[in-house]
C-alpha cells in the first residue's frame, strides 16, 4: 500500500473534525413526520399486548416496530443511526421502560388499568421526545 506521507497535526485534526461533523449530520437527519405517530401507536400496541395471552401478538408487534424503523432508516440512508438529541433519547428510553413494565405487570386475568396507564405513558413520553427530535432536526 502506498502512502503519500504522514499528515501534519493540523491535517489530522481537520480530518477528525470532518468525521465528527459528518457523523452528526447523519445522526441528525430529519425523520419523516409520519414515523412519529406510527411509532407512538406501535409502542402503545406493544404495551397492550400484555393484556393478551399470546406470545404471537407480542412478537408480531415487536417485529412490526423493528421492521418499520429499519425499512424507513434504509430509505433515508441511515438505518442504524441514533439521533444526537439527548432529550429524545431519554424519552425513548422512558417510553421503552413503560412498555417493558406493562409487560411485567400485565396479566390477562387481572385488572387492565395498570397496563392501559403504562401504554398511555409510553405513548406520551415518546410523543414528547418526538417533538424534541422534530425541533432539533428541522432548524
Amino acid at each position: 500500500m502506498e502512502s503519500i506521507g504522514e499528515p501534519t497535526p493540523g491535517e489530522a485534526r481537520a480530518a477528525l473534525d470532518d468525521i465528527d461533523r459528518v457523523q452528526r449530520a447523519v445522526r441528525d437527519t430529519p425523520w419523516p413526520v409520519w414515523l412519529y405517530p406510527v411509532n407512538g401507536v406501535l409502542l402503545a400496541m406493544f404495551a397492550l399486548t400484555a393484556l393478551l395471552d399470546s406470545w404471537l401478538a407480542f412478537l408480531g408487534v415487536a417485529a412490526v416496530i423493528i421492521a418499520v424503523n429499519v425499512v424507513t432508516g434504509y430509505r433515508m440512508g441511515t438505518p442504524w443511526a441514533l439521533p444526537t438529541d439527548r432529550g429524545f433519547l431519554v424519552c425513548v428510553a422512558l417510553s421503552g421502560f413503560c412498555a417493558a413494565l406493562a409487560q411485567a405487570v400485565g396479566d390477562p386475568s387481572g385488572p387492565a388499568w395498570p397496563v392501559v396507564l403504562l401504554a398511555a405513558a409510553a405513548t406520551t413520553t415518546y410523543s414528547i421526545g418526538s417533538i424534541l427530535h422534530y425541533r432539533s432536526t428541522r432548524r
